[in-house]
């Protein structure tokens, strides 16, 4: 007789040991980083992240070089104004996933400005060694010199150039909070019989709603209800230090999916942003098969920034995903693929595809672009390309 199947939230024996050596329970944030970043059980420290559409999750940069031939203008029209002020001119991906994105990015800027392959250098960010070398792989295949780099290393010999962060901020950590009965409290997680759950943890500190009254959010009073919960993406403030001290000057572009404060800490959004990913499906358990699933959480827009001009950026500004493709010439290429002459029709019905998944509004171009320069003059009326479509907020 087999044996039952075990549990979709039954807990890892490495996870079980894990939690018992932290003492029974843990902050949501240390849980979400080991079930993605532990080297030998996490999804993306061993590797075990698919992306495109016969893997967990489709990004924008798994759509083919669609993405990166439409962010050419804008990433040229940084470093263009960047390129008299050094000789070295670099481009870091941080969090680069399979490398495809820094790959064609590499190539386009190659064949429109060959007279920087000596002066133009790639530097990736990742931690994940598994997704080291498969970014290895993929820079094979790009004219341009490239080093992967670590934030220390950065830190230590900043360089000038353009910082992008791809559905990056989405993958950190992030701490959840509620409002329990006796006041709001963080939700910690424990093992209970065997199966992973919420616990509570420890009393708000008096910091938290102070941050997010900065952003216009009340705690206090009845607007949120006994059993409300959220998340509070302390990670990023570090991460957008750390940005802050690999550029000497240049520009931090951020893409990912997000709200403002408003809509993120809405009563009507009772259980957050958080979700689970696998095979193309999406589901609300943070338990799911821990290790072997992505865990993601939406970006809040006004958190990021606040955190961000704290750790030096000026703030440029922001637009939803469709709204800055179509600021670069997205219809433009729509209009040339219903020509009859050209690439095959199966290759224009593909490029279609991957164009219009790329700003449709339930999805991809529902992204949230967040642009910030630090050590530059600040740019004219008319420079940010992307930048100019109407709609800043969402």
């Amino acid at each position: 007789m087999s044996p039952a199947p075990a549990s979709p939230t039954a807990c890892p024996l490495w996870l079980q040991r894990r939690l018992q050596a932290a003492g029974g329970a843990v902050s949501f944030a240390t849980y979400m980083e080991w079930v993605l970043q532990d080297l030998e059980h996490g999804y993306y420290g061993r590797g075990r992240v698919a992306f495109g559409r016969r893997g967990d999750f489709v990004t924008a940069a798994s759509l083919g070089p669609t993405l990166a031939t439409l962010l050419l203008p804008q990433v040229l029209q940084c470093l263009d104004s960047l390129a008299t002020t050094t000789e070295v001119l670099s481009l870091v991906e941080w969090g680069p996933g399979d490398g495809g994105l820094s790959r064609d990015l590499a190539i386009l800027l190659a064949q429109a400005r060959p007279q920087w392959r000596q002066r133009l250098q790639l530097a990736l960010v990742e931690a994940s060694p598994a997704l080291r070398q498969r970014q290895i792989r993929q820079l094979q295949r790009q004219p341009l010199p490239w080093r992967h780099a670590h934030p220390a290393e950065l830190a230590a010999a900043p360089v000038t150039g353009v910082l992008l962060a791809n559905e990056l901020l989405d993958a950190l950590p992030v701490e959840r909070f509620t409002r329990a009965e006796d006041g709001w409290r963080w939700q910690w997680v424990h093992c209970h019989r065997g199966h992973l759950d919420w616990c509570p943890g420890p009393p708000l500190p008096a910091e938290v709603p102070a941050l997010l009254e900065a952003v216009g959010i009340h705690l206090a009073g009845d607007a949120f209800p006994v059993g409300w919960s959220s998340e509070l993406a302390l990670s990023q403030r570090s991460w957008c230090e750390a940005a802050a001290a690999a550029l000497q000057q240049g520009w931090l572009w951020c893409l990912d999916y997000g709200h403002n404060a408003r809509r993120y800490y809405s009563p009507q959004r009772p259980t957050g942003t958080l979700m689970t990913y696998a095979r193309q499906q999406a589901m609300g358990n943070p338990f799911l098969r821990p290790g072997e699933m992505d865990l993601t959480v939406h970006v809040c827009t006004d958190l990021l920034r606040h955190w961000a001009e704290a750790a030096g950026w000026t703030w440029c500004g922001e637009v939803s995903q469709g709204q800055g493709l179509l600021a670069l010439g997205l219809a433009r290429r729509l209009s040339r693929l219903g020509e009859t002459e050209g690439s095959p029709l199966a290759q224009r019905l593909a490029q279609r595809e991957a164009l219009l998944r790329l700003v449709d509004p339930a999805g991809l171009g529902g992204f949230r672009w967040l642009l910030f320069h630090q050590g530059c003059p600040p740019p004219a009326p008319g420079d940010l390309l992307a930048f100019q479509a109407p709609g800043g907020k969402d």
